[in-house]
Order: C-alpha cells, then sequence, then structure tokens
C-alpha cells in the first residue's frame, strides 16, 4: 500500500470512555474530518422531532458510512468515532478501507467501570444532547456494544482515557500510523 494512501482512524469503545473528546482532539491535531454517529443522530432528531432512538441509531449509521465513504473516495483520511457495534460496524470499516485502500488503526478507549458510569451520569444529568445521551446501566449493554476492541486485524493501540497525558500518547501513536516521523 502507498505511503500516501489515506489512514482511517476508528475511535471506539463503550459510552462514555472518553471517544469523542479523544476523536475530536486527534482530529484537530491531525487536521482530519471527525466523523462522529451522534452529529448525525442530533440533526436527525432535530429537523424529524418524531423520529423514534429504534429509527435514528441505523440512520446516524447510515449518514456516518456514507460520509466517510465519500471522504475516503477523495483520498481524505479521517477520524470514525462511534460506539460501534461488534461484529456489524466492523464489516462497514473494513469494506471501507478496502474499498478506497486506506490504512486503518484502532484506538480503543476505556477507564474503570465506576468511572465510565460517573461520566455517563453527568452527561445524563447535563441535559446538553437529549438524543444522544439517556439514563441505562452500563452492565445492560450486550456483548456486541464493545466492550473489546473492534476486530480488524489492523494496529490497535488501547487507551485508558483516565491516564494522564494519554492525548499525547495517542497523539504520537497516530502519527506513526499516519507515517510521520517524530
Amino acid at each position: 500500500m502507498r505511503a500516501s494512501s489515506p489512514l482511517l482512524l476508528a475511535v471506539s469503545g463503550l459510552p462514555a470512555s472518553g471517544k469523542t473528546f479523544l476523536g475530536s482532539w486527534l482530529a484537530r491535531e491531525l487536521q482530519f474530518p471527525l466523523v462522529t454517529k451522534d452529529e448525525y443522530k442530533q440533526i436527525l432528531h432535530e429537523h424529524l422531532p418524531d423520529l423514534s432512538r429504534a429509527q435514528s441509531g441505523p440512520l446516524s449509521f447510515a449518514v456516518m458510512w456514507q460520509v466517510a465513504d465519500v471522504i475516503l473516495r477523495s483520498g481524505g483520511s479521517l477520524v470514525l468515532e462511534s460506539h460501534f457495534y461488534r461484529p456489524v460496524s466492523e464489516t462497514h470499516i473494513l469494506e471501507l478501507a478496502r474499498a478506497h485502500g486506506a490504512r486503518l488503526a484502532q484506538v480503543y478507549c476505556e477507564a474503570p467501570l465506576a468511572e465510565l458510569k460517573r461520566r455517563h451520569a453527568g452527561r445524563v444529568a447535563s441535559g446538553q444532547r437529549p438524543y444522544i445521551d439517556f439514563p441505562f446501566d452500563h452492565e445492560t449493554l450486550p456483548d456486541s456494544a464493545c466492550w473489546h476492541p473492534l476486530m480488524l486485524n489492523a494496529p490497535l493501540l488501547r487507551l485508558d482515557t483516565t491516564v494522564p497525558d494519554s492525548l499525547h500518547s495517542a497523539l504520537a501513536w497516530t502519527r506513526q500510523q499516519k507515517g510521520e516521523t517524530p
């Protein structure tokens, strides 16, 4: 694969693991577009107020896959961030990388369960993202809900987002995947 091939960086993990914060920060530092399902889900709910959560999830994923396809088709790299579902999401990500000759890498965000619960409760209480953040118990999430990294057969960084300087570690690792030398 050419060194100039685009990089598709998947940022995965459980809800409240720090995916959106990390993905946004990496996208800004790397000057990559950030493609994130939650933004599309919010737009769908704002314009289609009667849309159910059961409808908005698949629709927002479909929009996310399409936007990622357009960016990769143009030769651009991107950060793809979401609470992915195994193995359905893996099929889409692998197909995107294959179709566009993109290099693939994954940052898997994790934190202790108590911290995930604390972060999530804070988001719900803030009410800032009513269509995204709703009450649930992490223990009720199915096995497919990214309790483990996606099976992408690609470089993987497991990142504990409670560790100081984890952002800079992720940036240095991603720059290596991008082919930049320190």
